[in-house]
C-alpha cells in the first residue's frame, strides 16, 4: 500500500466548536450601522428621522428571540430634534444548512423609556426600516468564506502543515460545513462539522 492510497483511508470527521464573543459582534454592528440615517422616502422627498449614534448586542430575555440589540439614537425631526433615545430591537436568527447562511427570521422592537409617546413614534417609524436594514446587514453568507479558506488550507496542507518543531500534518478537507448556531449567556457559538484526510508526519524524534 502506497502513501496516498493510506492517505485516502485516513478518513477525518470532526466536529468543531467555534466561540464568538458579543463585543466581537458589537464592533461588527458598529462598523455597518453606526452613523445610519434613519430616512423614509415618501415619493415627493426623503426624510430623515433620526441617526445611530451607538450599538451593543448580547443575548436576548426574551424566549422566543436569540439576540437583543440595543440601539441609541438622536433624532432628527422637527418635532423632536437632537434628542437622543434607546430602542431594543429583538432578532429571532436561523441557519440555513444547505446555504450555509445565518438569516433574520423574525423581530420585535420596544423603546426603552423615553416616554410613551415617543416610543410609540419612534417605534412606528423605524420597524419596517430596522427589519430590512437588519434583514440586510445580519445576513452572513457562510459559503464563500468557506470555499475561500477551504482552498487556502488544502493548498497548505498539501505542502505538510509544520505543527510544531518535528511534527508536520498532511492531507486534505474534503468538506467543511456550519451545522448549528446557539445564543449562550456571554458567547455565540457556531459548530462546525470537518471532514476529509489526514496524517501525522514524524520528521524528528525528540523524548
Amino acid at each position: 500500500m502506497n502513501e496516498n492510497e493510506i492517505l485516502s483511508e485516513a478518513s477525518i470527521d470532526i466536529n468543531l466548536p467555534v466561540k464568538i464573543g458579543y463585543p466581537v459582534l458589537d464592533e461588527y454592528l458598529k462598523e455597518k450601522l453606526v452613523g445610519e440615517i434613519i430616512s423614509k422616502d415618501d415619493g415627493t422627498g426623503s426624510s430623515n428621522y433620526a441617526q445611530i449614534l451607538d450599538i451593543s448586542a448580547y443575548r436576548s430575555e426574551l424566549s422566543d428571540f436569540d439576540l437583543s440589540i440595543e440601539l441609541s439614537l438622536q433624532t432628527l425631526t422637527t418635532f423632536f430634534k437632537n434628542k437622543q433615545i434607546k430602542i431594543l430591537f429583538h432578532a429571532l436568527l436561523d441557519l440555513d444548512r444547505e446555504e450555509q447562511r445565518i438569516f433574520l427570521k423574525d423581530y420585535e422592537v420596544d423603546g426603552l423609556s423615553n416616554g410613551w409617546f415617543a416610543d410609540q413614534l419612534i417605534e412606528t417609524i423605524i420597524n419596517k426600516w430596522m427589519y430590512k436594514k437588519l434583514k440586510e446587514k445580519m445576513n452572513f453568507e457562510f459559503m464563500p468564506h468557506i470555499q475561500e479558506h477551504l482552498e487556502s488550507l488544502n493548498e497548505r496542507l498539501e505542502n505538510k502543515l509544520e505543527a510544531r518543531e518535528g511534527i508536520h500534518l498532511l492531507g486534505g478537507v474534503d468538506r467543511l460545513e456550519v451545522t448549528r448556531l446557539i445564543f449562550a449567556e456571554h458567547n455565540v457559538w457556531i459548530a462546525l462539522k470537518i471532514e476529509g484526510n489526514g496524517l501525522l508526519e514524524l520528521t524528528q524524534l525528540k523524548f
